[in-house]
This record gives structure tokens, C-alpha cells and sequence, in this order.
């Protein structure tokens, strides 16, 4: 593909002048095929050559994990690093594609997976069709949780297991000090990138669900009094930025734009937007227990107490389960992870800095955050539920930065009017939040609190954010 677009051929030149409106040649570069490469690297070529360094790698880090362990004769962990590469090897390309911005994922809805009632005999089965996007189906479709669907509750009982392929399986550490999420197909280093030992944070292993889940055969019922049993899986993790291979040892970092409007000696703000962040959620079962998943039919069920380690991977757990889709005994290789998944979106970064910041906790800025995003959604007039944000500390001894992100398959580009419109957003959040909704040491669903930011109801203050945001635009220059 890269060898042919690089030739320019004319009819393609032709269809896309057909097809690009008229005011938008010069802008995209149409006529010189600047759209191959960027400055802000997103052209084709740039990421073609982004999703082939990915591929390329993971490809190369798995053969030699494969021949180290068949050096060993460890047979069988050879033939599971096989089954990886034939998982890689065998995704479809144009999920793939769109599930790396190289291709418009709306139009691919690459992230959904199925909780799979086929296998079962209740006359129900057939006609239910139970999908999710991962970020929602990890939570809701884990083992042990349960679904009501065509007046039943089915309970997930493991994870579909494709034949003659694997999860890869990741290892990952959520920062206390920087809430940075970090993960490798290897062995993690014990620092973070902000400095600070990882060695009693929460560390763990996770496997991305890509194949889907399957209902248990045993736990069909109608729906009762009580609500059925779900894990939910909300935080989301600022983890890094998707550079491409050869800029990922460039020393500098993002390039910040002040925000002058809203900058003063008492406070500066700056932001950088990248169409290439990447955000992560782990579903750590119940009490970080994580979840007992079978290598080999993909049976799966919360950890025990008993048997949990704090999250960790155990090896050698063969007691006996069925088979969730044959119903049949199964003695396979049962090992405990966690439940992940990781996704590219839109991002806007925000850096306060300056004596007014200096003096903010981080009650305040997770306060703001919300604020922000609901202020955004006025002023911009975009849809609440395609925005979200998260916090994360950049750099020790200073303010928490802000992270908000197009809450949307592949990003949208909300959060980048965000950024143009800053000044705006801020006068509207300071307007969501000065009213009499609450008492300002707490918040409520008129203000700062809606159902996706449970986890954070007790640390949301309408008063603090509040008096923060008048502060700043008491300061503002016009």
C-alpha cells in the first residue's frame, strides 16, 4: 500500500478531488499530496509507517520469547507464545486499522464484543443479541456478572476462546503518586516515569478480552427483587502518547501552548491537544482479586480469597470446571488476571501553573475537571457522554494536569474546540458550578456528579472549584 501511494497515482488524486469538498483542497494539501505527511504526524504514510513499527515489534518480541522458551524445552509455553502470534497475526486488517485512527472507527466499530448465548438451550437464547464496546463489556459482561436480557439474567461464565489462539498478556502498574497507568508485554521497570518506586504499587498482570465472552449454562433465571450483580470497571488511566517508533526517543516532550486569555502572573495555563492519546481501564475483579481463566476452553470466575495475591498471576490452579460451552469437564491450565483495555482517542492536556496553582490539592483539580467538561459541554454545545476526563501528575512538586478526551470511538475532535475555546469553557463551568444546587462542600447531579464519575462523588466540591474558577477569571486578559 505504501509503495503504490507513493507513486501518486492520478485517478486517486482525481476520485479524492470528486469527494473532498472544494474549500477543503488546500487545507488537507490535496494537490501537492501533502496529507501523506504532517507535522503533526497523522498523514497517511505517517500512520501507516506507526502501525507497522507496532506490528513489527510485538511480532519480533513474541518469536524470540518463542525460541527462548523452546531452548528450555518448555514446550508448552512455546506453544502458547505461537498461539499469540497467530492472534496477532490473524486480526482484520481493517479493524486493526481503525482501531489505530488509521481509519474512521465509527465506521468501524472495531471495540464491540459479544457475550455469547448460542451454545445454550433455553428457547431465549436465540433471540438475544448481547454486544458491548470493551470499555463497558469488561465490566458488565466479566465473569460473575449478569445481564438481563429478553426477561432472563444470564451470567457471564468465562471468555470465548478462539481455537488455536491466545491473549497476550500484559503486565501493568497504576502509579499512587502520578496515576500514570504503565503496562509491557514484559517484565515492568520498577520506576515510574515520574520518579517514584512502583515496587509497593498496584501491580498485576491484565488480558484484553478481544474474542469476547461466554454465558454460563448453568445460571439462567428470571429477574427477581434483587439487581443483578455487575463489576464495574470506570476509572480511566492517562497512560502516554502513541508516537510514532522513530520519535519515541526524541528528549523533548509536548509543545504547550500558553493560554493567554486566561494567564496572568498569578497563574499561567497552557495545553497541548494530540489525536494520539492512549487511556487504559482495568477491571481488577472484586477487591483486586483479579480472575481465574482457563488457558484452554476459557472458562473464567472471581478469584477466591483464598487463592487470590493481591492480583498477581498464579500458575498451576487446576481445579476442575466445565467447559462453558460444551458443558463438558475440563482440567485446563488456569492462571489469574485482570481484565483490560486500552483505546486512542482525542486528548487535551492542561498545565496550571503559578502561585494560585501552587496553593490548589487535589480535590480541587478533580473538582475542575468535571466542572470543565460540563461547562464544555455548554458552551460547545457537545453531547456530555462524548466527553470524559482524568487527572495525572506529570512532574513531582507540581499541579496536577487535566486530561480530557473525546469520550468516542477513534476521537472526534471535541476536546480540540475545547483547547481553541478554553476562555469559553471556563466561564461556562464557573456558571455550572456558582449556584445554591448544593452545600459547596459537597456536590450533587445539578453540578459535578453524574453516573460515570461515581467512584470520585465523595472528592467532588462545588465550593472549592468554584472559588477557584473566579479566581482565574478575575485575572483574565482581554
Amino acid at each position: 500500500m505504501q509503495s503504490y501511494v507513493e507513486l501518486r497515482p492520478e485517478r486517486v488524486q482525481a476520485a479524492l478531488k470528486r469527494i473532498v469538498p472544494q474549500s477543503m483542497h488546500a487545507e488537507i494539501g490535496l494537490d501537492s499530496w501533502a496529507w501523506l505527511h504532517t507535522n503533526e504526524k497523522d498523514g497517511l504514510l505517517d500512520l501507516l509507517e506507526r502501525v507497522d513499527a507496532e506490528i513489527t515489534e510485538d511480532l519480533h518480541l513474541y518469536g524470540q520469547l518463542e525460541n527462548e522458551a523452546a531452548s528450555t524445552r518448555n514446550y508448552v509455553l512455546s506453544q502458547h507464545y505461537q498461539r499469540v502470534t497467530r492472534t496477532i497475526r490473524g486480526r482484520t486488517l481493517l479493524g486493526f486499522f481503525a482501531s489505530r485512527n488509521l481509519l474512521p472507527k465509527y465506521g468501524f466499530p472495531t471495540d464491540v464484543v459479544e457475550l455469547k448465548t448460542d451454545h445454550l438451550t433455553v428457547p431465549e437464547a436465540s433471540k438475544v443479541q448481547l454486544e458491548r464496546d470493551l470499555r463497558i463489556a469488561i465490566a458488565e459482561y466479566a465473569p460473575g456478572a449478569e445481564v438481563v436480557a429478553a426477561k432472563r439474567i444470564w451470567t457471564s461464565g468465562g471468555l470465548y476462546k478462539q481455537p488455536k489462539r491466545d491473549w497476550p498478556v500484559y503486565h501493568y502498574a497504576i502509579c499512587s503518586t502520578c496515576n500514570r497507568f504503565l503496562r509491557s508485554l514484559g517484565e515492568l521497570s520498577t520506576v515510574c516515569t515520574c520518579g517514584s518506586s512502583l515496587l509497593d504499587r498496584r501491580i498485576g498482570t491484565f488480558i484484553i478480552p478481544e474474542f469476547g465472552f461466554v454465558a454460563a449454562r448453568d445460571n439462567i433465571r428470571a429477574p427477581g427483587e434483587s439487581r443483578p450483580q455487575r463489576l464495574y470497571a470506570s476509572r480511566v488511566y492517562f497512560a502516554e502518547y502513541e508516537l510514532p517508533q522513530k520519535d519515541r526517543q526524541l528528549p523533548s516532550g509536548p509543545e504547550f501552548n500558553t493560554v493567554e486569555n486566561l494567564s496572568s502572573p498569578e497563574i499561567q495555563v497552557a495545553t497541548y491537544y494530540s489525536r494520539f492519546g492512549k487511556l487504559a481501564l482495568v477491571n481488577a475483579g472484586l477487591a483486586g482479586r483479579g480472575f481465574r481463566i482457563c488457558e484452554q476452553c476459557g472458562f473464567a470466575e472471581m478469584t477466591p480469597a483464598l487463592l487470590s495475591s493481591g492480583g498477581r498471576r498464579k500458575k498451576g490452579l487446576t481445579m476442575g470446571h466445565t467447559n462453558p460451552r460444551t458443558g463438558k469437564p475440563c482440567s485446563g491450565f488456569m492462571s489469574t488476571h485482570h481484565l483490560g483495555h486500552e483505546f486512542l482517542t482525542d486528548v487535551v492536556e492542561i498545565h496550571f501553573s503559578g502561585p494560585l496553582a501552587m496553593q490548589a490539592n487535589k480535590t480541587v483539580w478533580r473538582s475542575l475537571v468535571y466542572a470543565l467538561l460540563e461547562g464544555a459541554s455548554q458552551a460547545l454545545s457537545i453531547r456530555r457522554d462524548d466527553l470524559d476526563g482524568t487527572l495525572y501528575l506529570f512532574k513531582r512538586g507540581e499541579p496536577s494536569a487535566l486530561v480530557l478526551f473525546d469520550n468516542v470511538p477513534g476521537g472526534a475532535g471535541h476536546v480540540k474546540r475545547v483547547a481553541d475555546e478554553l476562555d469559553g469553557v471556563f466561564k461556562a463551568a464557573y456558571q455550572r458550578v456558582d449556584s445554591d444546587c448544593c452545600g459547596p462542600e459537597t456536590s450533587c447531579y445539578e453540578c459535578l456528579r453524574n453516573y460515570r464519575n461515581q467512584p470520585y462523588h465523595d472528592e467532588l466540591q462545588r465550593g472549592l472549584v468554584r472559588d477557584f474558577l473566579q479566581q482565574v477569571l478575575n485575572t483574565m486578559q482581554f
